[in-house]
């Protein structure tokens, strides 16, 4: 019996020592801390962040596919310059995946707060976002949110400048 107690301690021992590579989840790491960087830059209207993206990053916006990051920034410095004021990130969770194929994921999960600059209305919003990292760069966004505040603040900000 005593025999077949070590010999499954040592197969177990064993099997433990050669398992491949396994997926890792981080909330301490530079890539989580890069992401949350990136929020504080948008809440602050501060959108010097090339550093941290690939040139021809995929962006998927909820339906909406684009690429390049000079077609993205616009969008989000439309945000401060045409649609909202007060704009703040809230509830905020962070955490890079490290996956065993090599892919490196940031997933966010948070709500969105601004007031309309031209409704006045209040709007809260959660979202929840994925960066694909390639390189120390972000090389594809994922994106899904209620479109609902930007749709009606949108609308209510080209309405008011037709009438002009």
């Amino acid at each position: 019996m005593k025999k077949l107690v070590t010999l499954l301690m040592v197969v177990a021992f064993l099997s433990c020592n050669n398992q491949t590579k396994q997926s890792v989840i981080k909330t301490d790491d530079e890539l989580t801390a890069n992401i949350e960087l990136l929020l504080d830059k948008y809440v602050n209207n501060d959108f010097d962040v090339s550093e941290y993206y690939a040139d021809d990053v995929v962006c998927k916006i909820n339906n909406i596919e684009f690429s390049g990051y000079d077609n993205l920034m616009p969008g989000f410095q439309a945000h401060h310059e045409i649609l909202y004021t007060d704009i703040s990130v809230e509830d905020l969770y962070v955490h890079t995946n490290y996956f065993a194929d090599g892919e490196v994921w940031s997933n966010v999960w948070f709500t969105w707060k601004g007031k309309g600059q031209t409704t006045g209305d209040d709007y809260s919003n959660r979202g929840h976002f994925d960066y694909r990292w390639e390189d120390g760069k972000i090389v594809e966004l994922l994106a899904y949110y209620s479109e609902t505040a930007e749709m009606t603040e949108a609308a209510a900000y080209a309405a008011a400048n037709a009438e002009k």
